[in-house]
């Protein structure tokens, strides 16, 4: 193949790609299916995953979850990591084959390799349910911090929810109020089953510095935040 052959064939496939984008976000999802298909079986990792949701939901296809699994395992295994966190979830819910909590992990763990943090948030709560693993509340926090600061509220809610029960480490309301708080700024319900505990034991200056910290901590989009 010519250079320029290549390099007319990439931009054809980036303009399918993109009708096909288009056709999804507008709705009209047998278009997008159409549009997808052929880069898919070509190895568009990113395309193979969009023919997954179409599976995987029943839009434009009739639903079939198995085929949605198979195709986010070839997105996967193409090193897409929204393909491999979704097959995670297949795994770990029974999606299209039967609960595997080690093959959720190992599927999870991949997508942390570029920082994926719903599989950092998935990880983390594995260690702190112990599903497929030991639980390990030190690891679980960890994870959860990692998501946490990528500004992933499951995981600021559950890491203030660790911090607040004293899960890992000794409980600490101040810093539990703060990662709460983040949390529900960034539209979490139900913060305050952790911010009103942790505001009985903590005195009036302690409260307000806690909220400004996490004023701080949002701001600043996650770079100033306890841990």
């Amino acid at each position: 193949m010519s250079l320029f052959s290549g390099i007319y064939s990439a931009s054809v496939s980036g303009d399918q790609l993109a009708a096909g984008k288009s056709a999804y976000t507008r709705g009209d999802y047998s278009l997008a299916f159409r549009a997808f298909t052929p880069l898919a079986n070509e190895g568009n990792a990113e395309a193979q995953t969009f023919i997954g949701s179409l599976y995987e939901n029943g839009l434009g296809v009739i639903k079939d979850e198995k085929n949605a699994l198979d195709w986010y395992e070839k997105a996967g295994k193409a090193g897409n990591a929204k393909g491999q966190h979704n097959a995670g979830i297949f795994y770990y819910t029974g999606r299209g084959v039967a609960v595997n909590y080690p093959a959720a992990y190992e599927w999870f763990l991949k997508a942390t390799n570029t920082d994926y943090a719903p599989s950092q948030y998935m990880i983390g709560l594995m260690y702190h349910q112990g599903h497929g693993v030991a639980i390990n509340f030190e690891r679980a926090r960890l994870w959860f911090l990692k998501a946490a600061k990528q500004g992933y509220a499951n995981a600021q809610f559950m890491y203030a929810f660790m911090v607040q029960a004293g899960e890992g480490a000794k409980s600490d309301p101040a810093t539990a109020m703060v990662w709460a708080l983040v949390a529900e700024m960034n539209g979490k319900n139900d913060t305050v089953a952790i911010t009103v505990p942790a505001e009985m034991t903590m005195t009036e200056f302690e409260v307000t510095t806690a909220k400004e910290i996490a004023n701080e901590c949002f701001q600043s989009n996650y770079q100033n935040c306890p841990d």
